[in-house]
């Protein structure tokens, strides 16, 4: 019989599945393991969809998405980065993981690689390594400040078989934000060595001390040389309507269809029409959630930081808490011991790399009654370990 793809079997189980899976078996247990809101999407969007497939919009649409969308979503970008784009040089995804896998699948290949900020979600290693390349992880650095970029250290990283930068931020699962600086390091990078960047934006509307994230498509002037990805999931609750996008030169759109055409056709078109709404008539609820985003990050970073032995920073951007603790050096275990223990199910940080161990990532883009119990519950065991 014919063996399994080689490129494929190479891609480990996250422990974070573990995590999930022990916990979706345990009556009153509480997920701040995913990254997602508990807050359900909105009703204006939602009615936006129902309408949409009493309309008729229950067809086929075009691989890259209504054109209604990608002009909307070129208004949008416009309006909050003063960056302007065309219909032709946006895709519409099945979410973000779409448009970040169909990029990396156009631009890598067999004996490339593919150089990633990290600690990082593992979708992006994964697709590099199931592209055939490999996938080179520069740490950010960690500081009683919180993390920062090391150009040199990603200088280092890059060689001639380099063919994509792949950078988050705001960062999942670290909070980092891109400064202006390290913004125009990495874009400087990306001339000189003559690579792609791969920017994931999803976060970029939930900041903290900022309204929203700078753009890499303000630095890179060239098209060809940037793709952003960038979704409906975090921004307006959307996680589970699987909707997002992809913005660069209409060659690597074309390139990136023809390989979204043969994997998922087009995102779901009653999904799409929502999408416009959400767009369009969103701005009361993105203002509302940053709200209400804010104080959970305040109500975890203040709980944790008062338990000895713990070490925590506020995020600048996203909605995760990514922490250490004291003493803890194999996080996967750690992690699963704390969800018997209390219930409450978080990430490992050895999910998002070698990088991203020891510590534990907290989503606390829940409401507050439910990240108060969680807090509670973990302030006994967390002391006892500590």
């Amino acid at each position: 019989m014919t063996d399994i793809r080689r490129e494929l079997l190479a891609v480990p189980e996250s422990p974070l599945v573990q995590i999930a899976t022990l916990a979706e078996s345990m009556p009153g247990s509480i997920k701040l393991c995913y990254g997602e809101s508990d807050l359900p999407t909105p009703a204006f969007i939602t009615e936006a969809a129902h309408r949409a497939a009493l309309d008729g919009h229950t067809f086929y649409t075009h691989t890259a998405g209504y054109r209604e969308l990608r002009e909307t979503i070129a208004n949008k970008v416009h309006e909050l980065h003063g960056v302007a784009y065309n219909e032709s040089e946006i895709m519409v995804t099945v979410g973000a993981s779409m448009a970040i896998f169909a990029a990396i699948r156009a631009c890598v290949g067999p004996g490339d690689n593919a150089v990633i900020i990290s600690p990082a979600y593992a979708i992006y290693a994964n697709g590099v390594t199931m592209c055939g390349a490999e996938p080179r992880l520069v740490p950010l650095v960690r500081s009683d400040a919180g993390f920062s970029l090391d150009a040199d250290r990603v200088r280092r990283a890059v060689n001639s078989d380099t063919r994509m930068l792949i950078v988050n931020s705001p960062s999942n699962p670290t909070g980092w934000m891109l400064s202006d600086e390290e913004q125009r390091a990495l874009g400087a990078l990306a001339e000189e060595f003559d690579v792609r960047i791969l920017a994931d934006e999803v976060y970029e509307r939930l900041t903290y001390d900022t309204p929203i994230a700078p753009s890499f498509a303000r630095v890179l002037e060239s098209q060809e040389r940037l793709i952003v990805a960038n979704s409906f999931s975090k921004t307006y609750c959307m996680t589970g309507w699987r909707l997002g996008w992809a913005q660069a030169s209409p060659a690597l759109i074309r390139a990136m269809a023809t390989g979204v055409e043969f994997m998922t056709s087009n995102a779901s078109a009653p999904v799409q029409q929502a999408g416009i709404v959400a767009l369009r008539d969103g701005e009361a609820h993105v203002a509302d959630l940053r709200t209400h985003l804010a104080a959970r990050r305040t109500q975890v970073v203040d709980a944790l930081s008062e338990i000895d032995g713990i070490r925590v920073h506020a995020p600048s951007g996203g909605i995760f808490a990514f922490f250490t603790v004291e003493g803890v050096s194999d996080s996967a275990a750690f992690a699963l011991d704390l969800l018997r223990q209390t219930g409450v199910a978080l990430a490992p940080g050895s999910a998002f790399g070698p990088g991203g161990e020891a510590h534990l990532r907290l989503c606390f883009a829940s409401s507050e009654v439910t990240i108060a119990e969680s807090l509670g519950r973990l302030r006994g065991a967390l002391t006892r370990d500590s």
